[in-house]
């Protein structure tokens, strides 16, 4: 008898019961394998094709990038001399997994560095395995952290800003950069792309735990790219000579602040911009800010070449025409005095300008029309930041005259009710020194003007440089005459608003004053040079621009004509070719000058 699916087989005598396999069992067999490997070969193509994201940030081991920082260029001066330079410096970091005791370590480590215990300990303490305890650090310290020799703290080097001439030369112009080596304020900031260069990174395929580079596995490499350097035209002993005699002379105004320029009127070169001011505890130093574009200020009598520019070019009264100046006048219910007092007399227009009249300088301009003033003191640049665009640079304070009410014109004919920066006086005074055309002032080399926009004509620039000659020659700017050059120039003693007190008036019964002195230095030639002092509220017995900026200017210029090897026009051969002061050359070899 045989079983249903049993079928018999005898090998050697003894009979073997076998199963007996179905077509049908076979067939079925068979579509599951294929069924299995194809939904397999499927997953694999789909997982290829559209990878679940979940593997990707879950399970994947991530490819590392690199970054390699790039070279930051050099800040150089108009002879390519350093200013500002990339070192490096020493950075204590910490591998938080391997501090054994993160308040004893922070106990040690804290006195060394100059910090607070609770704050290195909070560092010690943190997410994640690295920490930076303190960047870039100098090289004492570096070397007494070593001493140390704490687990988990450890000393990389990383690099780091330093200036060459000393932090203060020009550190408001250059600026500074962050600890990542990112400018974050004047010309490092401004100039940070062309200073910056291009990072560089490596990408290469790593091992889960990241011990091991997997041979044959990703690997990508791109090369920094360093940055370029940025040649100014700073002249970086005589933005060191300004800085020095401007704090000298604010220490002994025992003044707030104070600002000195240097320019060449020619190519609107920039040689210095020193800034000071007045800490906290009553050093005067050099400031981050940069006064000179940053801060406005009424500029009084200085202010006076600009608004009569207007009246001699339109014709309204002639450079030698005299006119009756009373001691006083009134406007609006105002009374305008002139300082010293005098009596009912004749003065040229010159001898207002030399004398600082303000009765004569307010009835010659109001031969102006309003809207005619106003737009002369805009040709000058008023109004609006210079072409310098520096950081947070200010356009200063000019309303428009259909604002303007009837104390406005006599007021800002005299340099008050209207506001103004340190720079925007250069501009304009340069442009009066180039025969009428105002070129754009510059700090980079490579952006030095040709050609400039006339604001007046030659005839009216002239006119205007005679008079501010004899400002020096016998008015109230005796103290900034030089033997051998032509110093033409202009003082200005303004008041300005009072914090707490109403107006002009201080709660203390006193006057916030401000002295400036601008002036043209000229050679046989003509002229070559361009200063401006300003000196913000002395507090000394002396406050006028006359007494305390105007020698300054004498003292700074004097320092540049030297620098530049300009000399004076009675010294050698009459009949030789004067020096003049050539602007900068981009790529020039370093040459050190005389003092």
């Amino acid at each position: 008898m045989r079983r249903a699916g049993i079928r018999p087989s005898t090998r050697s005598g003894v009979t073997v019961l076998r199963p007996e396999v179905g077509r049908v069992r076979t067939v079925v067999g068979i579509a599951a394998v294929v069924a299995v490997f194809g939904g397999l070969a499927y997953r694999l193509g789909d997982l290829q094709i559209d990878p679940d994201p979940r593997l990707v940030t879950e399970v994947a081991v991530p490819v590392p990038e690199i970054r390699i920082p790039a070279p930051r260029g050099d800040i150089l001066d108009r002879l390519g001399r350093p200013l500002a330079t990339s070192v490096t410096a020493s950075t204590v970091v910490a591998d938080r997994r391997l501090v054994v005791d993160p308040g004893a370590t922070a106990a040690r480590l804290a006195p060394v560095l100059g910090l607070e215990v609770a704050a290195v300990a909070d560092r010690l303490t943190g997410d994640g395995a690295f920490a930076y305890v303190a960047r870039q650090i100098s090289e004492d310290t570096a070397a007494a952290v070593a001493e140390l020799d704490l687990p988990g703290i450890d000393l990389i080097t990383e690099p780091t800003r330093d200036h060459p001439n000393g932090d203060c030369t020009a550190l408001a112009v250059i600026g500074d950069v962050n600890p990542d080596h990112v400018g974050r304020s004047g010309l490092e900031l401004t100039e940070d792309e062309r200073l910056a260069g291009t990072p560089g990174r490596v990408v290469k395929e790593m091992s889960a735990n990241r011990s091991l580079t997997i041979p044959g596995g990703i690997r990508e490499i791109e090369r920094a790219v360093p940055g370029s350097d940025l040649q100014t035209t700073l002249d970086r002993n005589i933005q060191f000579t300004a800085e020095q005699l401007l704090a000298e002379a604010v220490a002994g105004a025992d003044a707030a602040r104070g600002v000195a320029l240097v320019g060449l009127p020619a190519t609107g070169e920039v040689l210095a911009m020193a800034n000071v001011a007045r800490g906290d505890d009553g050093t005067v130093a050099c400031t981050t800010r940069n006064l000179a574009a940053t801060w406005t200020y009424e500029p009084g009598s200085v202010l006076k070449p600009l608004t009569l520019s207007g009246v001699f070019e339109e014709g309204r009264w002639g450079p030698r025409q005299p006119l009756e100046v009373p001691p006083s006048i009134e406007r609006w219910g105002h009374v305008f005095r002139d300082e010293p007092w005098h009596e009912t007399e004749e003065l040229t227009p010159a001898e207002i300008v030399a004398r600082s009249s303000n009765v004569g300088t307010i009835t010659l301009v109001e031969q102006l029309e309003p809207a005619e003033l106003e737009s002369r003191l805009r040709d000058f640049g008023l109004g609006a930041p210079s072409p310098l665009r520096l950081p947070y640079e200010s356009g200063g304070i000019l309303l428009d005259a259909e604002h303007w009410n009837g104390l406005t014109r006599p007021n800002v004919a005299i340099g008050q009710g209207v506001a103004v920066t340190p720079v925007q006086l250069l501009d304009a005074y340069g442009a009066i020194a180039n025969g009428g055309l105002l070129v754009p002032p510059t700090l980079a080399v490579d952006q030095i003007a040709t050609t400039g926009r006339r604001v007046v004509d030659e005839t009216t620039a002239a006119t205007l440089l005679d008079m501010l000659a004899g400002v020096v020659d016998h008015g109230t700017g005796r103290a900034a005459a030089l033997d051998g050059y032509r110093v033409a120039g202009k003082t200005g003693t303004a008041w300005q608003p009072c914090e707490g007190g109403e107006g002009y008036e201080c709660p203390d019964g006193g006057r916030h004053y401000t002295a400036t002195f601008a002036a043209i230095v000229s050679d046989a030639r003509g002229p070559v040079l361009t200063v401006v002092v300003v000196i913000d509220d002395p507090r000394g017995e002396e406050v006028s621009g006359g007494h305390i900026a105007a020698p300054v200017v004498a003292d700074l210029a004097g320092y540049a004509l030297r620098q530049l090897r300009i000399p004076p026009s009675d010294v050698g051969d009459p009949s030789a070719t004067p020096v003049r002061a050539l602007p900068a050359v981009a790529g020039a070899d370093p040459v050190e000058s005389t003092s």
